[in-house]
């Protein structure tokens, strides 16, 4: 199955993922109402509009900091050596993201916050939503969690995939285990910012106590050249990874507000949970794939194509097995709880609208894995299907849900992800690894020439 050690700590962390999610659905069905469980997920969703202002820099900080790692290697004090100007480069790119990002964290709290409040107080909550202190907590933590988000990149494009897989595994107990401590007790609310506090507290100590030596060895390191510049380096790339990004969220993100709006609470209570289980069996998948991007980029530095190809399909092909294998499992499981009535089954969709979701999500993740190995190149061609599947799924989404609900917003979702996001972006992705792979061999034989 290709499982190794970096692997095996992704999966624990997604496993647990898994059982701390089911843990979690059934914690939210027994101790929230159909109403506060619409707030609950909505406000994953309005928080989720950090992506306008984090702009996709943390995946472009790994891609730069693998590129640069060709020529570098880790030491037995848990620093960095080797090629002088590639470190100064690392530094450079150190630098920048903790100004960037300080910047994303002060927005959070300066935009996100009242956008979120304003949105959530058009409509008057029931007497047992108490959201006020709950958003409040909640914009706070996730200032603290975006600010350590590119620490992290940086960390796995330096190689370090398998310690961040660990801390991510520890940081997903803590939060979990804190969020239901919250629940159990007649907390509501309260207990997503709870989750979001133990994943900050959880890594600032983490980084404190593991890599410290690595960020101040790094951050203290004199310039050699020129460093990283962001406007001829990183910008080209970034801005076709951040239209994607943000195209993300109307793909991703807009259904369960839209469905608070139109259709209330309750509603979008179901559609939140359910993209809760979908998002988990992604997560799982993802393992696979997530613990070998840092190493793609390195296989492109060094033109070994033919490792980046038999790497990426053994990846694909048992990951994607999982998804099919696990999509089709919780479509059955929902079809039965359905026909068989169960406690709380009306908090989730109806079996229709969930196999369309899980169809999409299997295609979705083709799509990832495809866009996963091209943006090792440090380019973003899936730019354009980013674009054009976030138009029509937003449109689609506003013009079915006030008028079908859920089944209208799912028909619509899998109509855009199997033509456009599937079919477009596979033929983009044939079309550019064959052309790169060409190219490279071309400039192999040239270099054999000279």
């Amino acid at each position: 199955m290709g499982i190794d050690q970096a692997i095996i700590y992704t999966l624990a962390g997604r496993g647990w993922g898994l059982f701390s999610g089911i843990v979690m659905l059934f914690l939210v069905v027994r101790y929230l109402t159909p109403d506060q469980q619409g707030y609950y997920y909505t406000f994953a969703s309005i928080l989720a509009m950090q992506i306008f202002f984090e702009l996709g820099m943390s995946y472009v900080v790994m891609q730069f900091a693998s590129h640069e790692m060709a020529g570098l290697t880790w030491s037995n004090t848990g620093t960095i050596e080797g090629e002088a100007t590639a470190k100064s480069r690392l530094h450079s790119l150190l630098v920048l993201v903790l100004k960037w990002y300080g910047v994303i964290a002060i927005l959070l709290l300066v935009v996100i916050l009242p956008v979120g409040w304003l949105f959530f107080s058009m409509n008057p909550a029931p007497t047992e939503v108490h959201w006020k202190a709950a958003w409040l907590w909640l914009v706070i933590t996730a200032a603290v969690n975006i600010f350590v988000m590119p620490l992290l990149a940086l960390l796995e494009g330096c190689g370090r995939v398998m310690e961040v897989a660990r801390l991510r595994m520890y940081q997903s107990m803590i939060g979990s285990l804190l969020a239901w401590t919250v629940l159990v007790l007649g907390g509501g609310l309260l207990a997503i910012p709870a989750m979001n506090a133990g994943l900050a507290i959880t890594v600032l100590v983490w980084l404190w106590r593991t890599q410290r030596v690595f960020f101040k060895n790094l951050f203290v390191h004199p310039a050699a050249g020129t460093g990283i510049q962001w406007k001829s380096e990183i910008w080209p790339f970034q801005w076709r990874i951040a239209l994607s990004w943000l195209s993300g969220y109307f793909i991703f993100q807009l259904f369960t507000p839209v469905l608070f709006a139109y259709r209330g609470a309750v509603e979008a209570g179901q559609m939140g949970m359910s993209i809760a289980i979908a998002n988990a069996l992604m997560s799982i998948a993802m393992a696979w794939m997530n613990t070998k991007v840092p190493g793609f980029g390195a296989l492109v530095a060094k033109r070994d194509y033919r490792k980046l190809d038999q790497v990426f399909g053994f990846i694909l092909s048992r990951s994607l097995g999982v998804m099919v294998v696990g999509g089709v499992m919780l479509s059955a499981i929902n079809y039965f709880i359905h026909i068989n009535p169960v406690p709380f089954v009306d908090r989730i969709l109806e079996p229709l609208s969930f196999t369309f979701l899980m169809l999409a999500t299997i295609l979705n993740y083709v799509n990832y894995a495809q866009a996963a190995y091209l943006r090792a190149h440090k380019e973003e061609p899936f730019m354009w299907i980013s674009l054009v599947s976030a138009v029509f799924i937003g449109a689609l989404t506003f013009a079915l849900g006030q008028e079908y609900g859920a089944i209208g917003i799912m028909s619509g979702y899998l109509a855009v992800c199997s033509s456009i996001g599937f079919g477009w972006g596979s033929w983009i992705f044939f079309s550019k690894r064959r052309a790169w792979q060409k190219q490279s061999g071309r400039e192999v034989a040239s270099e054999g020439r000279l």
